[in-house]
């Protein structure tokens, strides 16, 4: 999602005495745990084992982007394995449900690749939306909880409505297929229209003010 650059604050530091820190607050409302990597590590071990998920790199800032809501708050930070035309693989940790609208209104989005989330800690409801000849079904309240895989069609609207933890707690790894980049949108399920993804003029700000670390 985001340019990855290299980490150097680290320095010469053992993975023991990384290890040792236990707590550690990355950036301004981001604190990991040894816990959450464990959980992460193992999740890496299994569903991508081709890839490596080290202690220095989990806490190193310049491996989160964190991404902010519409109103500036985080609402999850990402750690990306691997990135390209094919294959994308990375690491959220949940602080809120996705961006709804000012008003309350449901407003579903789908993605630009097929993905599997498995859930390696905590969990979250969803609801689902599909266009099916012109009629939007929808299926509302669906749980997610740690251990399962929510599998996600390119042609899935869904939208994160509850996290089943406090801010932080709840880890997803995402596997995401091939794709095409923009090839998504936004679903409004009172009327069937699809919307085009359009960028939040505030965003760019708003990502800069929540990534003093990058």
């Amino acid at each position: 999602m985001f340019p990855e650059t290299g980490n150097t604050w680290l320095g010469g530091m053992s993975e023991s005495m990384l290890r040792n820190m236990q707590t550690i607050e990355i950036a301004p409302g981001l604190r990991l745990t040894e816990t959450l990597y464990d959980v992460a590590q193992a999740g890496v071990a299994t569903h991508a084992p081709d890839l490596a998920l080290t202690w220095k790199q989990f806490i190193a800032p310049m491996s989160w982007w964190l991404v902010p809501d519409g109103s500036g708050q985080l609402s999850k930070a990402e750690l990306t394995l691997t990135e390209d035309h094919g294959r994308t693989v990375k690491i959220n940790v949940w602080h809120a449900p996705d961006i709804r609208s000012a008003d309350g209104r449901p407003t579903p989005h789908s993605h630009p690749w097929p993905f599997e989330s498995r859930i390696l800690v905590g969990g979250y409801t969803e609801d689902r939306y599909v266009l099916d000849g012109g009629q939007v079904c929808a299926e509302k309240s669906r749980e997610h909880v740690q251990g399962t895989a929510n599998v996600i069609g390119r042609e899935v609207y869904h939208e994160v409505t509850a996290l089943h933890t406090a801010p932080g707690a709840t880890v997803t790894l995402m596997l995401c297929g091939r794709g095409e980049r923009g090839a998504w949108g936004h679903l409004d399920p009172a009327t069937g229209a699809v919307a085009p993804p359009q960028r939040d003029r505030r965003f760019p700000e708003l990502l800069r003010a929540l990534n003093p670390h990058r």
